[in-house]
């Protein structure tokens, strides 16, 4: 995706992440989120000791409906202002289930092929050897399935980052990107 960083190195990422620069401080910009949260039916979430999560109304959500984490944090470099680092991913059940069929997989397959690989060692014939190949072609698909979800919520998730970008926009003046 093209937006998540300003030097595109990073493809194929399932969730993508960016900052942004504001000139509020960082108590300031956690209320005029809240605010906007407020004023917005589009957009849910709450904010909790610098850190804000935007979802998407119950009503419209689906399955693939993406999450917009933002991380509010002062400056260090000795300037006034914010930086938000955003994350944009899946609702944390998905993310869970596809970790978990990730590692569920990855166990079988270089498990059941170690003990198919003994087996044959020994002498004796094991038609677990095949689990190896079997997950290696698994795990792409996997990865090709949330890959066509990110597509689903692609829509959503340009909607909350623009709630984003608008609502410190709308109260600073300016908000830029930083990587």
């Amino acid at each position: 995706m093209p937006f998540n960083r300003l030097n595109h190195a990073v493809l194929g990422e399932i969730r993508p992440r960016f900052k942004l620069h504001s000139s509020i401080e960082p108590n300031q910009l956690a209320k005029i989120i809240v605010e906007a949260i407020k004023e917005d039916p589009s957009v849910i979430g709450h904010e909790s000791n610098g850190l804000c999560m935007l979802k998407i109304p119950i009503n419209d959500r689906h399955y693939w409906s993406p999450e917009l984490t933002v991380r509010i944090e002062e400056r260090v470099d000795g300037k006034d202002g914010s930086y938000l680092s955003c994350l944009v991913g899946p609702q944390q059940s998905v993310w869970a289930m596809f970790a978990f069929i990730y590692g569920t997989i990855a166990m079988i397959a270089v498990f059941g092929g170690m003990y198919g690989l003994t087996q044959i060692e020994l002498g004796k014939p094991s038609w677990m050897v095949w689990l190896f190949p079997i997950g290696i072609i698994l795990l792409p698909s996997i990865y090709t399935l949330s890959k066509i979800g990110q597509k689903k919520g692609r829509n959503q998730m340009l909607h909350l980052i623009s709630f984003l970008y608008h609502s410190v926009e709308n109260a600073s003046g300016n908000v830029e990107r930083t990587d």
